[in-house]
């Protein structure tokens, strides 16, 4: 078991990875979940970022335009899409993780920025108010800029906030195979990234995981037999949209009251 997150490598990390990844996500209950875990343990070990309580807390900012083009293209399944968030690890935050996730047809093209805590001030305009990022972000020829230019290209800005528990487990054969249970998954309006969740709801009913299997390439036997063996049915589960339908909901709330 692990007791810390990992830190950025470097003062200012940047990897881009191009890939074709199966991933695939079931809505399970706690029952199935404590024999799940129980049997991917004798084939996975607790991922790297695991600590000392067995998870995580995981916080993401999402993006999306004015009238929610992201959203839509998820619920569609549009061949091309792109994903931009913010996220960090609450619990042992050093760093914050910018992410691009690009979708071309059945490839994953995924870009990712780690900047050490100290300089998340420096770059809150960029997010906020489409300011240009800092110099020395521009002159550094070994960062992505992939995420500022999408965001100001697509006119994206943070829309949600999305915090939750996960468990992960991974192993390394002639694939990378990950699986993770999340829970607790919350969201909020409040787009303060490393203070407290204020203003957080719950979008989980009680007893129930998001399970998750992500494979670079194809899926072990083993872990085929343990589908099979549960009768896991796939689900199409976004967290964002999740989060994206419940804020809709409470605002016709609102405003039906207000009539």
């Amino acid at each position: 078991m692990r007791s810390s997150l990992p830190t950025a490598g470097t003062p200012t990390s940047s990897r881009m990875v191009l890939f074709q990844r199966m991933e695939i996500k079931y809505m399970i209950d706690r029952t199935t979940r404590t024999a799940l875990t129980r049997d991917l343990r004798a084939f996975m070990r607790p991922d790297a970022h695991t600590d000392q309580h067995g998870s995580y807390r995981v916080r993401s900012l999402y993006f999306d335009t004015f009238d929610f083009r992201a959203y839509h293209d998820k619920l569609a399944g549009a061949a091309e899409r792109h994903k931009l968030r913010v996220r960090v690890y609450p619990d042992s935050a050093t760093f914050v993780r910018f992410e691009v996730k690009s979708r071309y047809a059945s490839f994953i093209h995924k870009i990712t920025v780690d900047l050490p805590i100290s300089e998340f001030e420096s770059v809150k305009p960029v997010i906020f108010e489409h300011a240009l990022p800092p110099p020395h972000l521009m002159e550094d020829k070994s960062v992505s800029k992939e995420f500022f230019r999408l965001q100001k290209q697509l006119n994206m800005f943070p829309k949600i906030m999305v915090q939750y528990r996960r468990e992960a487990f991974e192993r390394l054969e002639l694939n990378r195979v990950r699986v993770n249970f999340d829970d607790e998954l919350m969201a909020s309006r409040h787009f303060d990234l490393l203070g407290p969740l204020t203003g957080g709801r719950y979008l989980q009913k009680y007893g129930r995981t998001i399970f998750e299997i992500k494979v670079d390439g194809t899926m072990p036997f083993w872990l085929h037999m343990l589908i099979a063996k549960y009768n896991l049915q796939n689900e199409a589960i976004s967290k964002f949209c999740y989060a994206v339908r419940s804020e809709a909901m409470l605002s016709l709330a609102a405003r039906s009251e207000e009539n």
